[in-house]
């Protein structure tokens, strides 16, 4: 595999006017230290979904509840009557095994654990064809790929997400995937980022929390609470 990162160029901000904006097929992953807000960013981020596109969240880290609360708190708890879910959390929640099914209401689906990268998969491809059947779009929430690698190897999980990716781009879909970055070497980081087309990176300059995004147009960047006002109020975010 190329570890390399992908080379970085800065851009006048008319160039990339929000960075909240993805064209479909996009593959974006949001990356950061820990507590630096990259869930709350990529929750945001699936909320402010176009009016064609339905949300999936593929979890790993928190179980539908969770989830629940975490959307509420972006403003609009109204989204969680038309998402779907994967769910690879409650089974150790609850201490049993939960078979790969949906949860009743056909929008949940439940999986033993998340090493379990087949159930996982085949359960995004069922919410993923709902979605395109519906005549809808697919924005795919992954949270988190952190989560995936405590369970799999870097191999496993990078055939994975080639797969779930390129599933997401033939229907036209935009993949948010979350990336605890200190949790993991240099070359990993790199290998992964190579999967996408679109990073932001959530840090920190002067003492300001940002959001950079780098993608084929180069580089631009936004303070972070200036993207989420952005997000929550549906105002275009200007790149800085």
């Amino acid at each position: 595999m190329n570890t390399e990162e992908p080379t970085r160029a800065t851009v006048d901000a008319r160039d990339d006017d929000r960075l909240s904006t993805f064209a479909p097929g996009s593959n974006v992953l949001v990356r950061g230290t820990s507590l630096a807000g990259k869930r709350t960013l990529g929750m945001a981020l699936l909320a402010a979904l176009p009016t064609d596109e339905r949300p999936i969240v593929l979890s790993a880290a928190a179980d539908v509840a969770t989830l629940q609360r975490r959307l509420a708190a972006t403003g609009d708890a109204t989204m969680s009557d038309r998402w779907y879910v994967v769910d690879a959390v409650r089974s150790q929640v609850d201490g049993g095994t939960i078979a790969c099914t949906d949860g009743g209401d056909r929008r949940t689906w439940y999986v033993t654990s998340p090493s379990d990268l087949t159930g996982l998969g085949m359960s995004t491809s069922r919410a993923v064809s709902a979605i395109v059947e519906g005549g809808d779009r697919p924005r795919l929430l992954v949270d988190s790929l952190s989560t995936l690698l405590q369970y799999s190897s870097l191999e496993r999980v990078y055939r994975f997400l080639h797969v779930l990716n390129g599933r997401m781009a033939a229907v036209g879909g935009v993949t948010l995937q979350v990336l605890h970055s200190d949790a993991h070497d240099a070359q990993t980081v790199g290998t992964l980022a190579h999967l996408f087309d679109t990073v932001l990176d959530v840090r920190t300059e002067d003492g300001v929390p940002v959001v950079v995004r780098t993608g084929t147009g180069g580089e631009s960047a936004v303070p972070m609470t200036d993207l989420l006002a952005g997000l929550a109020t549906g105002e275009p975010t200007p790149a800085v």
